[in-house]
């Protein structure tokens, strides 16, 4: 056997590892990072998906059955600023160049677009006198325009969007113009703004400078109707395009330049909601029109005027859900009434009796005659 100190000598030598503080510091930033990370895309799709923030809904009235009601349809007003021609100075409030009610249906996939004049006669809310449409915006921001249209309709509005018009160019040069008929020659000059408007006839390949100045047009003898007849008939021919099969792999860059140019209380879901409408984009599947109504300078002062009638025929034709007035709300209930009344099933077979008798005294008269 050896001695102690062989054995000693050949058990193996433990060295101590020094603490590398380096890399711990390292792997504790990125535990920190990643968790970070975590947690906050966890809030984000908690906030943007599961409970996005609810925008306030204009009504007309405050009756929570008739909201509902009416809410089936998810109805977006589309606003666009006035700051390109605008007759105002660059230090005044801005007025809406373009009001349009976006009303999408997202279980048929339905989509009706009403362009509602400038121009148009209303009383603005907490004023008295008569005021045009666009000053809604201009008086109250998005706040005062989406209350402003829920009291003229009837019909609760949900979100708003709002653009200037830097970016509808931009949005069109990136989805590669528009095609579109121009029935007229069109043209001016307004030196002051800057502005030159010279269209052609005839069929054209619109950019986007150019189709900025196409449906802004209003130098002819319909004024600011035909304005917005020509801004109807361009988004008509611009969303066909812009949902076509080549502009599909554009949609990150249509995405940021919205986000870029367009103010919204809009949130996500709904956003994915209302363009999934336009999956199948058709004639039959998107209907636009404009505010019926009639030309009003009674008081001296230009406007588009528009009666009760006028308001439920446009409504009615593009099939957008609106409040029914008390008159209808009775009809309606008196409809109700006769579907639910039980049926007299003894009396029905007694008339049903009474008229089998009375066809056959008359064919017994008839063939006694023949005879």
């Amino acid at each position: 056997m050896g001695n102690y100190d062989d054995l000693e000598w050949k058990r193996p030598h433990r060295t101590r590892k020094k603490l590398r503080w380096g890399r711990l510091i390292l792997l504790l930033l990125l535990f920190v990072i990643v968790g970070g990370a975590f947690f906050w895309g966890s809030v984000w799709v908690y906030d943007t998906f599961i409970n996005p923030p609810q925008a306030k809904v204009a009504v007309a009235t405050d009756k929570k059955e008739s909201t509902e009601e009416l809410s089936s349809r998810i109805n977006i007003l589309l606003l666009g600023i006035d700051d390109g021609d605008s007759e105002a100075a660059k230090d005044e409030p801005k007025r809406t160049d373009a009001m349009l009610l976006l009303s999408v249906d997202p279980e048929k996939n339905k989509v009706a677009v009403l362009s509602l004049p400038r121009d148009t006669k209303v009383i603005l809310p907490g004023h008295s006198d008569y005021q045009k449409l666009n000053s809604a915006y201009t008086f109250g921001g998005t706040v005062m325009a989406k209350q402003a249209i829920a009291n003229l309709l009837k019909v609760p509005i949900h979100y708003y969007a709002l653009a200037n018009w830097q970016g509808f160019i931009d949005i069109v040069d990136l989805i590669g113009g528009v095609d579109i008929y121009v029935d007229k020659d069109m043209h001016y000059e307004d030196p002051w703004a800057d502005l030159v408007i010279d269209i052609k006839h005839g069929f054209q390949h619109m950019d986007g400078k150019t189709a900025g100045k196409y449906v802004r047009f209003r130098s002819d003898e319909l004024g600011d109707i035909g304005r917005v007849q020509r801004q109807q008939k361009f988004v008509k021919a611009a969303a066909e395009q812009m949902f076509s099969i080549q502009n599909i792999t554009k949609v990150p860059q249509l995405m940021r330049t919205l986000d870029k140019y367009i103010e919204t209380d809009l949130n996500a879901p709904t956003m994915i909601k209302a363009a999934n409408s336009f999956k199948i984009f058709g004639e039959e599947k998107v209907k636009t029109g404009m505010l019926y109504g009639h030309f009003d300078d009674t008081s001296g002062v230009s406007y588009w005027g528009v009666t009760q009638e006028d308001i439920h025929r446009s409504l009615d034709e593009l099939e957008i859900p609106r409040e029914k007035t008390e008159k209808e709300k009775k009809a309606q209930a008196e409809e109700n009434k006769k579907h639910l009344q039980p049926i007299d099933h003894e009396e029905q077979l007694r008339k049903e009796k009474v008229d089998r008798e009375a066809k056959e005294k008359a064919a017994k008269e008839q063939a006694e005659k023949k005879n």
